[in-house]
């Protein structure tokens, strides 16, 4: 009996003790496999999964109780009553926060990123969104150019609608002479005046980009001239809470065209790159001429800016029969070439958090073509964040908005320019125009600015030396 009762123990123990390998892989209910999941054996941790969702475990009938929790999911408890062999799958439901992100007036906001603790979406075109995997309390709202929100998700189930805004920008234009020799001047009169935001050439008309670039197509053509230090220039105007704009001139470039006219719009009549009245263009269609732009791009966004603003993302406006390019020039090259840029700029420069902004003719808000530059207002407002025409009132001729000098009627021009654009808008996009400030009295300045804010819209001045007239801007509230 004594012999019995021993044996009998030593058989429990022995089964108690016996420990079975095995491997827990943790997806969820879409298949996907969950990376550090934490599993609790028997109420002590025992590790957290892999990039694969797999962890290594041990079985005896002494831990046949598993909890798995993930962020972002419904903990699941499993009881083993035996073995589960080489292999067992634990499925987590994931949590789900749906929603849509909408304007002022209701209407979607696309592209727009929602996250959610760990998971992040972004909203559709009409602004929906869903996030797996979305973990309960503060979700972020982020969409370039538009203000930044917030709000608290209780993980329950229901759409979430959420109002985001367009940030309102006020700048003015900032030669990289002025940046290098003044620009305290500058922030100062942002503190003292309405002005939230300014605007920066980093590469302007003359083709030399004035930050100290390490583009290797920039150095081969002799562009790079540094001026001033990029990243020292953003930070200090972040310091002082402003939103940092880069202008970027793209394809208007006599330097680049000249040293590497493999690049350049080419003239056949005079076997060189064509002089379009005194500007040199680089050929939109032209690969190379694309990937500059887009390369000095993503170096500046790098640097902290808030927006990228491309500026003559255009094909030149006179160009003769003799004029070559690379992908020809017809009405739908033009445009398509154009707005394919944008598109591309956006998808590049998004993810690194900068806003795309296109400065446009002022003409094209009215106009249904492309004005035989590749502007077409529909297609442009469908790619960027933010369009800027250019609705200086002494650009547009006799007969426009029926004056006879546009030149003398600064507030009705940028009222009408804009009545045409915004009734014409793709999409729920950001409208900033360009406002002359040259030739003008402060009293026409602020005309200009009190028209662009009846339609609720930001603004900045163009100056071409940067000589601001201060007294049109409001003092700082």
């Amino acid at each position: 009996m004594a012999l019995t009762i021993v044996w009998a123990a030593w058989a429990v123990w022995s089964l108690l003790g016996q420990a079975t390998p095995y491997t827990l892989r943790v997806i969820d209910d879409a298949g996907l496999p969950i990376a550090s999941a934490v599993v609790d054996v028997s109420g002590d941790q025992e590790g957290t999964t892999d990039a694969e969702g797999l962890i290594e475990m041990e079985w005896n009938r002494s831990s046949r109780v598993l909890e798995v929790s993930a962020p972002g999911h419904i903990p699941r408890m499993v009881t083993l009553d035996e073995s589960p062999g080489e292999t067992l799958d634990v499925v987590l439901n994931a949590r789900v926060l749906r929603g849509r992100v909408v304007d002022a007036e209701g209407e979607g906001v696309v592209s727009a990123q929602v996250t959610a603790g760990n998971a992040m979406t972004t909203t559709d075109e009409e602004g929906h969104f869903q996030v797996r995997g979305a973990e309960p309390g503060r979700v972020t709202v982020v969409r370039p150019a538009w203000v930044d929100t917030e709000f608290v998700w209780d993980g329950g189930p229901g759409e979430n609608v959420v109002t985001i805004e367009p940030f309102i920008a006020r700048a003015v234009h900032i030669t990289s002479d002025a940046v290098s020799k003044n620009f305290d001047a500058f922030l100062e009169m942002a503190m003292n005046t309405e002005l939230n935001a300014v605007m920066i050439d980093l590469k302007d008309e003359s083709g030399y980009v004035w930050y100290d670039s390490a583009n290797p197509t920039a150095i081969e053509a002799g562009a790079v001239s540094p001026v001033y230090e990029l990243e020292s220039v953003v930070a200090r105007a972040h310091e002082n809470d402003l939103y940092v704009i880069g202008r970027l001139v793209i394809f208007q470039d006599p330097v680049a065209a000249r040293s590497l006219p493999e690049m350049a719009v080419w003239d056949d009549a005079t076997g060189a790159p064509l002089n379009s009245n005194g500007q040199y263009f680089l050929d939109p269609t032209d690969p190379d001429a694309r990937a500059y732009a887009l390369s000095l791009a993503t170096e500046a966004c790098a640097s902290g800016l808030d927006e990228i603003q491309f500026d003559y993302v255009r094909f030149p406006d006179y160009r003769p029969e003799s004029s070559q390019f690379d992908g020809g020039v017809s009405d739908t090259v033009r445009v398509t070439t154009i707005t394919e840029f944008l598109h591309e700029a956006v998808g590049v420069l998004h993810p690194m958090g900068c806003a795309v902004a296109a400065d446009i003719f002022g003409f094209v808000t009215t106009t249904p073509d492309d004005g035989g530059i590749g502007q077409q207002w529909e297609e442009v407002t469908a790619a960027v964040d933010v369009v800027s025409p250019m609705l200086y009132p002494s650009h547009y001729g006799p007969g426009w908005f029926g004056f006879d000098n546009p030149n003398d009627h600064p507030a009705d021009v940028i009222r009408m320019a804009l009545e045409d654009g915004m009734e014409r808008l793709s999409r729920n996009i950001v409208v900033r125009p360009w406002l002359q400030d040259f030739g003008y009295s402060s009293e026409s300045v602020r005309s200009q600015i009190e028209s662009a804010e009846a339609f609720d819209l930001g603004w900045m001045l163009w100056n071409a030396r940067s000589e601001v007239t201060v007294d049109a801007l409001d003092a700082a509230e």
